[in-house]
């Protein structure tokens, strides 16, 4: 998924490589898997999902944002 978004070059990724996307990833996963909050954490699957499965063109409309997600 880092790979796809870092070609996509959309806001946000400008300035990030794939090896520091995949450590932001993780960062993040290590985080989400700790909450006790199951909706969240669907909600985290779902937006890996979508990225995974979503054009560059549909990411920088922003398809896969969640503003719920967004706060953390």
């Amino acid at each position: 998924m880092c790979d796809k978004l870092v070609a996509c070059d959309n806001p946000g990724t400008e300035r990030m490589d794939s090896p520091e996307c995949e450590e932001s990833c993780n960062t993040q996963k290590d985080t989400y898997a700790k909450w006790t909050d199951t909706q969240l954490r669907a909600t985290m699957d779902d937006q890996l999902s979508c990225l995974n499965e979503a054009t560059c063109g549909e990411i920088a409309e922003g398809a896969c944002y969640d503003e719920d997600l967004w706060s953390f």
